[in-house]
């Protein structure tokens, strides 16, 4: 098993005596002992500066793949953090140091990074290799907190500055958002590429996929302007998703696909009366000339509107108001009939759809953990209440597309299209499986992640249509 990890090359910058710049390249060596078991062994650990001697003989930068590296300084087990200084030639003192006058006096400056970049950059080398290994296997190393403890365990803490934005994974140092930020939204949600659960998926052309996509919540325009710049009485459509898209996360279909499609209806009644009245106010509001001639108002009026109906209907109309009016079935007492309710199932509005998926994620290696650490804090943080600086308004959430692809990325056919949703509810379990566990770098072996979403708009016939034409590509919404 190797005992050895090397970090990326990076350069420095100096300036000479006559202010003519020039530059070195650097990379960080790293050793260590294996234990019985074939564990690193603590406490054995050395950090070797290397630099490329031929470049810096050929007054060039050096660096790269091609690059001829040579040990320039050490620290090692029990050095309190204190560097020794390595020659060209330790038979031949005569020929000097393989570190530059300059390299080494920045490496021992307190007004100098380069003490914490060197750190940094070895601790990013180790947790790279450590990660290669798999949970279990990393004793502790495969985070960059647990491999700096380490370096320090080693060879003592001798940190001389900050960590430099030139180093690659460098700790940077907190900083506070001024007042005024603390109402600026997320712009992003994304790491090196977009999420993916499992990281696998990315791959994975064989496999069915969910793409669930932030987006920044717009509200419909109400009032449009028409055609004709007529103002209509009614709400625009919502501005199309992608231009608004803040991040996407790709999951697998999950086992428990299904959708609901509802409208609502209720039974409605109407006695003869009501549907004198209602009928003879509806047809003369129609006519629109102001003075709605004809209109019902008086029992006098309703007797003109029922005019030379039958005795039935004189007696139907007789009834409903001697009920309205007292409150008895005088009626169903005097002759044992009742009035026709003319019961009927009216159409009484549209109704939302709900969606509620949920899947099972456990880690399989650390960039797996850190990519449903992601998932999870996406999901969360993004359904959260944004407030204005002054607090005195909540603004609304951000909203989510959710698609059903095919394993070539394509608009799946046989699963449903579901309009841009809220999340009204995201359930984490950190223990799906009863029992709190974790792997090296504190991450849970399981998690179990329940969305539930609300789409923005109902289901309309149109909707179809604008879909496919009517040619049935799909089962639609």
């Amino acid at each position: 098993m190797a005992t050895t990890a090397n970090s990326s090359s990076w350069v420095r910058t100096y300036t000479k005596n006559d202010a003519t710049k020039y530059q070195i390249a650097y990379r960080s060596n790293n050793t260590w002992k294996l234990d019985a078991n074939g564990r690193a062994l603590p406490g054995s650990f050395t950090t070797n500066l290397q630099v490329d001697r031929t470049a810096i003989d050929g007054d060039v930068t050096g660096g790269g793949v091609s690059a001829t590296w040579t040990t320039a300084a050490t620290r090692g087990p029990g050095a309190n953090g204190v560097w020794e200084r390595k020659y060209l030639d330790d038979d031949d003192t005569t020929l000097g140091y393989a570190l530059p006058d300059a390299s080494w006096d920045d490496l021992n400056s307190r007004t100098s990074n380069f003490n914490a970049q060197v750190n940094n950059i070895s601790s990013n080398a180790i947790v790279k290799y450590f990660r290669t290994l798999g949970f279990g296997r990393g004793s502790g190393l495969s985070t960059q907190a647990g491999a700096i403890r380490e370096l320090a365990r080693s060879q003592g803490i001798n940190d001389q500055g900050n960590p430099s934005d030139e180093s690659t994974g460098a700790n940077q140092s907190l900083r506070t958002l001024a007042d005024d930020a603390r109402d600026r939204p997320r712009e992003k949600y994304q790491s090196r590429y977009t999420y993916y659960y499992p990281v696998a998926l990315k791959a994975n052309r064989d496999q069915d996929k969910l793409q669930i996509s932030v987006l920044e919540y717009k509200p419909r325009p109400i009032n449009k302007t028409g055609s004709g710049d007529k103002t209509t009485l009614g709400i625009g459509e919502r501005e199309g998703y992608t231009s608004r898209t803040l991040g996407s996360v790709f999951l697998p279909v999950p086992g428990n696909v299904s959708d609901n499609n509802s409208v609502s209806w209720d039974q409605d009644t109407m006695d003869p009366a009501k549907l004198a009245l209602s009928n003879t106010f509806f047809e003369n509001v129609q006519k629109g000339d102001g003075a709605i001639p004809g209109l019902v108002d008086s029992l006098g009026g309703l007797a003109d509107a029922i005019g030379g109906g039958s005795g039935d209907v004189k007696q139907g109309v007789a009834a409903a108001l001697a009920k309205a009016a007292t409150g008895g079935s005088i009626l169903t007492r005097a002759t044992g009939k009742i009035i026709n309710p003319n019961m009927e199932l009216l159409f009484k509005g549209p109704q939302m759809r709900t969606f509620q998926l949920a899947w099972k994620m456990s880690p399989r290696d650390y960039e797996e953990s850190d990519m449903i650490k992601r998932i999870i804090r996406m999901f969360k943080q993004s359904m959260a209440v944004k407030r204005t600086e002054s607090q005195v308004f909540l603004k609304s959430p951000n909203t989510y597309k959710l698609r059903y692809l095919t394993a070539r990325g394509r608009e799946h056919g046989f699963l449903p299209k579901i309009k841009e949703c809220a999340l009204v509810g995201c359930g984490i379990n950190y223990t799906p499986d009863g029992n709190y566990q974790t792997y090296e770098n504190s991450s849970m072996v399981a998690y179990q992640m329940t969305l539930s979403f609300n789409e923005l708009e109902p289901i309309y016939h149109d909707d179809y249509y604008k879909l496919d034409q009517d040619r049935d590509e799909s089962v639609g919404f």
